[in-house]
């Protein structure tokens, strides 16, 4: 199942926080799509999914205020 977080009027570290919160909650396999504001750091999302047996599945900056990232719960 899809799932989508719009974090864009969060200042870090929440969206991090926030994204690590609602994976936890969701089935396994479920697909978390969170939209982020440019001081959101990739990288760090990026760690997040390493260290938890996620699959950072994408990354999309569409615009200096919008950020999309795809990551599968596994």
């Amino acid at each position: 199942m899809d799932y989508q977080l719009d974090l864009r009027q969060y200042a870090c570290p929440l969206p991090l926080l926030m994204a690590k919160k609602a994976l936890n909650n969701l089935p396994h396999n479920s697909i978390l799509t969170i939209q982020l504001n440019e001081q959101s750091a990739v990288q760090d999302f990026e760690l997040l999914c390493q260290q938890q047996g996620y699959q950072f599945i994408s990354w999309q900056k569409f615009t200096a205020l919008d950020t999309q990232i795809v990551i599968r719960k596994g």
